[in-house]
């Protein structure tokens, strides 16, 4: 099982422990460290690299949006804002926050919120292995990166001869020539 490294960042003690309490009550995540202001956040998401940092909005010094600036949004690990004022909801969403849990909030709301994160996380992480293997079986593309990445308009894609199946939890590589022709089966694709 591949633990979510969580980072907890808010200036009041209360708040910290409260939400350190929750997380340490889930198996599949791991707490890296506690953070009271914006610049030890963003030293730390700098050096530990967590996945996913709940962040508080008010903080002295640097804010939490003042957080996500310094490290850059495309940078940023999933976040997820934590705060006692409900007027900076549209501009977390606006930097791309996962989700906005507005203090105090219950342990149904956290349990949501984190449901939300183990999702994201999940699609993110399958989206860095697709990628990566679709690196490996495809033939590079005239800037030598993998097909479709990287490429302009202007491009012309080329053509694949391998595909990536997944089948039964194994995964195949399949030559387009070995592929008589293909059948839509509800939400699957049947190769014959």
């Amino acid at each position: 099982m591949t633990k979510i490294r969580t980072l907890v960042v808010d200036d009041e003690p209360i708040a910290r422990e409260r939400i350190m309490s929750l997380l340490q009550q889930e198996n599949d995540v791991e707490v890296i460290g506690e953070c009271s202001d914006g610049g030890q956040a963003v030293s730390a998401i700098n050096q530990q690299s967590p996945d996913l940092v709940f962040l508080d909005v008010q903080m002295p010094g640097t804010d939490g949006f003042g957080v996500i600036q310094n490290i850059g949004a495309d940078r940023m690990p999933t976040v997820v804002f934590v705060t006692a004022y409900d007027e900076y909801a549209l501009k977390a969403f606006e930097v791309h926050a996962l989700d906005y849990l507005l203090k105090p909030f219950g342990r149904d709301r956290f349990q949501q919120t984190l449901r939300h994160a183990r999702s994201s996380l999940e699609r993110k992480r399958a989206g860095d292995i697709g990628r990566r293997l679709l690196a490996l079986v495809g033939p590079p593309s005239p800037g030598g990166a993998a097909p479709g990445f990287g490429e302009t308009s202007s491009m012309r894609s080329p053509k694949l001869d391998r595909l990536v199946v997944k089948s039964g939890g194994r995964v195949f590589f399949l030559r387009t020539e070995e592929i008589d022709w293909i059948e839509a089966a509800g939400n699957y694709v049947r190769l014959h």
